[in-house]
C-alpha cells in the first residue's frame, strides 16, 4: 500500500471536493438534464438523490475493476486515457537526448510496462535495501535505517516533512506526525467489533504470505507477521483518531529540538536529522506528543530483530505493487478485493499510469494541459469564480448572526483568497529527478527521494505563493488555507461539471457549486480558524464563534441520523467541514446564478423544468454513483467526506429556495423545519 507524496499533515488541512460528475452509460453526449435518468414515480421530498438519478442508477453497473462507478471515475479513466496516449507516444520517439524530461518519462513508463524484466528480477532490485536491514546490529542502526527509509519515501514508524508555518505563514517549518501502520486507519488495530477483528486476522495473514515471498519458512513467515501486528498495534492506540485529526490547533505543538528530546528520550532526533539532511531545521512542530513518547518506549521495549522484521514489512508492502505478479496480486488480493469489494485487478497500463502519475505528476501534467487544456475555459472560468466571490460577499454583507467585527475580517479574507486555474504559471523544475531504464521499483523510489529532499529544500526559503499543491491533470478541486487560495485544475474543467452546452442554471448547480463549496472551505470549522494570510489566528467575536458552532452543530446533527449501511450512520462530526461546504457552496451558487437572472425575464422551463429547479438537480446529478458495500464501509470509516446520495438529501433540505422549487411539504420523509436548518454563509 503505496503512500501519496503528500505529507498526512497537509492531506488533512488540504481540503478536496473530491468530484463525482453527471454521466450516463454511455459515452454519447445526452442532455445535461435527461429525465431517462431520473425516477419521477419518487416524491422529490422523500428521497431527492433517487428522484434525480434513479434511472441512471438502476441502468449503472460497478466495473470490476472498481469499487464505485461514478462521473469521477470516468472522468478519471477519460484522463488516464490521455495520459496513457501521451506516454506511449514518448516511448515510440527514437531522437531523445539523456537527461531529457522526455528521457525520464519515458524509461520510467518503459521500466513499468516491461513485464518480462519485472518477473525475472523479482526483489532483486531491492536487495540493496534488504542488506542494509539485514545488517544492522543495533538500535541505532534502526534508527539510521528509519531516517534512510523516510528519505526514499517509505514511512516506517512516524512521518516528517516541511510545510509552511501555521502561524506564520510566511516561513517553513520542519513537522512529525504519525505514520507506520500497514491497516487503513488506527482504528482498524483497535476496535472490537466483529469486522474489525477479521480484517486484523486477514492482514496477518497477508503479511504472513508476503514473508513467505521473501523466503521465510511459514512458520518464521508466521511469527514475524504476529511482530508487525504487535509493533502496529501499539502505533495504532498511541495515534490520533480522524475526528481528532480534524483539530488542527491541537496538531501543533512547536518545540525545540532539545524540549522533543526530552519528550522522546530514547529516539536519537539529532542523529535523525543528521541523517536526513544537513539543515539546521531549528523548532519542530510535534503533531502528536503522546504518539512520540510511545516511539521513544518502543525503542526500549521492542528488541533489534523485531525492528528488522517491521522495517522488512515497511518496505516489502509498500512496494509489492511494483515488483513481480506473485507481490502484485497478494497486495490486491488484501487491499483492493479484501477491504474494498473489487472483484478484478485494473489491466497494467492503467496501473503503471497511475503510478508514473502519482511520481511525476506535474511534468507529465505541462505535456497534458499542452494537449487537452483549451485556453478558452480558463477565461470563462475566472468569469465564475469571480461572480461567486460576488455573490460571497454579497450574503456575508447581509448575515444577520454575525458582528460586523468578524465581518471586516471574513470580508478581507475573501478579497485576499487567490485563485489558480488550469495550471501553474511556472513549472516546477524536475532537472534532478533521476529515471533509469533499469527498474520500475527503483525508478519509483528515485522519484520518492527526489519529492522529499524537493520538500525539504524548502526550508530557508521564501514561501513560494503560486506553487501548486496539485497536478494539472487531478480530477478535483481544492482549498487551501494556509495559502488561502483555491485550485481548480485543467482535467475539472470539462464536461459535464464545466460544460458550455449547458444553461446558466445546470452549470452553476455543478461547476458554480464546486467554486462555492472550495471558498465556503475557507470559513468552514476548519478554515474560519485562518486569517486572509494563512495565518491560523482567532479572528472571531466569542458571540459570533458560538453562533457559528449552535449553527453547525444542526449539521452535525442531520448528517449523523443518515444510515449508510447496515446499522452504520454516517459520522456527523468527521464529514461536518466537507457537509458545511457543501450547504455554503449550493448557497453561494444559487445567490451568483439568481444574480445573473437580475433585470432579466425569467428563464423558460426546459423539459419542464424551471431554472431552479434545474440548478438543483443539476447539483443532484453530480453526486450519482453507486458503490460497494465494502468501499462504503470504508469510506464511512476513513473519509471526511460523506457518499453522494448524503450530499444530496444532506444540504439540499437546508436550502429554502428548494423547498419551493419542488414543494417540499411537512409530510415529505425529508421535511426540515425551519428551526432544525442553519443559517451560516
Amino acid at each position: 500500500m503505496k503512500k501519496i507524496h503528500k505529507s498526512i499533515f497537509m492531506a488533512m488541512i488540504f481540503v478536496l471536493f473530491v468530484l463525482m460528475a453527471i454521466v450516463g452509460c454511455s459515452q454519447k453526449a445526452e442532455a445535461p438534464i435527461s429525465k431517462k435518468n431520473m425516477d419521477l414515480s419518487v416524491k422529490p421530498g422523500d428521497n431527492f438523490f433517487r428522484y434525480a438519478n434513479g434511472g441512471w442508477l438502476d441502468k449503472a453497473q460497478i466495473p470490476d475493476d472498481k469499487t464505485s462507478y461514478s462521473a469521477f471515475d470516468i472522468l478519471q479513466e477519460k484522463r488516464d486515457e490521455n495520459l496513457y496516449q501521451l506516454l506511449q507516444k514518448i516511448s515510440k520517439e527514437t531522437d531523445v537526448k539523456p537527461g531529457s524530461m522526455t528521457q525520464k518519462i519515458s524509461d520510467f513508463f518503459a521500466t513499468g510496462m516491461d513485464t518480462e524484466r519485472i518477473e525475472t528480477e523479482k526483489t532483486k532490485p531491492l536487495q540493496e535495501e534488504f542488506s542494509r536491514i539485514a545488517n544492522i546490529k543495533t538500535i541505532a542502526d534502526v534508527q539510521d535505517a528509519i531516517a534512510h527509509f523516510h528519505t526514499i519515501g517509505l514511512d516506517p514508524l512516524f512521518s516528517g516533512g516541511v510545510e509552511q508555518d501555521l502561524k506564520n505563514s510566511k516561513i517553513y517549518k520542519f513537522y512529525l506526525m504519525q505514520a507506520g501502520l500497514g491497516l487503513p486507519d488506527r482504528d482498524y488495530y483497535t476496535k472490537q467489533e466483529d469486522r474489525f477483528k477479521n480484517i486484523r486476522r486477514e492482514y496477518v495473514k497477508f503479511a504472513g504470505k508476503m514473508f513467505v515471498l521473501l523466503g521465510d519458512d511459514s512458520l518464521t513467515a508466521a511469527q514475524n507477521a504476529r511482530t508487525v501486528m504487535k509493533i502496529e498495534s501499539r502505533l495504532a492506540k498511541k495515534s490520533k483518531t480522524r475526528l481528532q485529526m480534524r483539530n488542527i490547533p491541537a496538531l501543533y505543538n512547536k518545540m525545540s529540538l532539545r524540549q522533543f528530546s526530552k519528550l522522546s528520550p530514547y529516539y536519537n532526533w539529532q542523529r535523525y536529522f543528521t541523517n536526513i539532511s544537513d539543515i539546521n531545521f531549528g523548532d519542530v512542530i510535534v503533531g502528536m506528543p503522546k504518539f512520540f513518547k510511545e516511539v521513544s518506549n518502543l525503542m526500549q521495549e521492542i528488541s533489534v530483530n523485531e525492528w528488522k522484521t517491521y522495517l522488512r514489512w515497511n518496505l516489502i508492502n509498500n512496494c509489492a505493487s511494483y515488483l513481480n505478479s506473485e507481490f502484485v496480486r497478494q497486495n490486491y488480493h488484501f487491499y483492493s478485493e479484501f477491504l474494498s469489494g473489487s472483484k478484478k485487478m485494473k489491466k497494467r497500463w492503467k496501473r503503471v499510469v497511475a503510478t508514473v502519475n502519482g511520481s511525476i505528476g506535474e511534468p507529465l501534467g505541462k505535456l497534458y494541459v499542452k494537449k487537452y487544456f483549451p485556453p478558452e475555459s480558463k477565461k470563462r472560468m475566472m468569469e465564475l469564480v469571480t461572480n461567486l466571490k460576488k455573490s460571497l460577499r454579497q450574503r456575508i454583507e447581509n448575515l444577520n448572526w454575525m458582528g460586523d467585527s468578524t465581518k471586516t475580517e471574513a470580508l478581507a479574507k475573501l478579497a485576499a483568497m487567490k485563485v489558480k486555474i488550469g495550471y501553474p504559471d511556472k513549472w516546477e523544475d524536475y532537472a534532478k529527478l533521476e529515471a533509469k531504464r533499469d527498474s520500475y521499483v527503483l525508478n519509483v523510489l528515485r522519484a520518492d527521494k527526489f519529492q522529499y529532499y524537493k520538500n525539504l529544500n524548502q526550508f530557508g526559503k521564501p514561501v513560494d505563493p503560486d506553487k501548486w499543491g496539485m497536478t494539472p491533470q487531478t480530477v478535483n478541486a481544492g482549498y487551501n488555507p494556509i495559502k488561502n487560495d483555491i485550485t481548480f485544475p485543467a482535467a475539472i474543467l470539462q464536461p459535464p461539471f464545466f460544460n458550455p452546452a449547458a444553461d446558466d442554471a445546470v452549470n452553476y448547480g455543478a461547476i458554480g457549486v464546486v467554486i462555492g463549496h472550495e471558498m465556503t472551505h475557507g470559513f468552514d470549522d476548519q478554515g474560519r480558524r485562518f486569517d486572509k494570510n494563512g495565518n491560523m489566528r482567532d479572528w472571531w467575536t466569542k458571540k459570533d464563534a458560538e453562533e457559528f458552532n449552535k449553527q453547525i452543530q444542526l449539521i452535525v446533527n442531520q448528517y449523523s441520523q443518515f444510515v449508510a449501511i447496515g446499522n452504520l450512520h454516517i459520522n456527523g462530526k468527521l464529514t461536518l467541514g466537507e457537509n458545511i461546504a457543501d450547504f455554503g457552496g449550493l448557497t453561494i451558487a444559487l445567490n451568483a446564478y439568481k444574480m445573473t437572472l437580475k433585470n432579466k425575464p425569467a428563464p423558460k422551463p426546459i423539459d419542464g423544468f424551471s431554472g431552479l429547479q434545474r440548478f438543483f438537480l443539476g447539483y443532484a446529478q453530480v453526486w450519482r454513483g453507486k458503490i460497494r458495500d465494502k468501499a462504503l464501509r470504508r469510506k464511512v470509516q476513513e473519509d471526511v467526506h460523506a457518499w453522494g446520495k448524503f450530499r444530496v438529501n444532506g444540504a439540499l433540505f437546508n436550502v429554502p429556495e428548494f423547498y419551493r422549487a419542488f414543494k417540499i411539504s411537512p409530510e415529505d420523509k425529508l421535511y426540515r423545519t425551519p428551526e432544525q436548518r442553519p443559517v451560516i454563509w
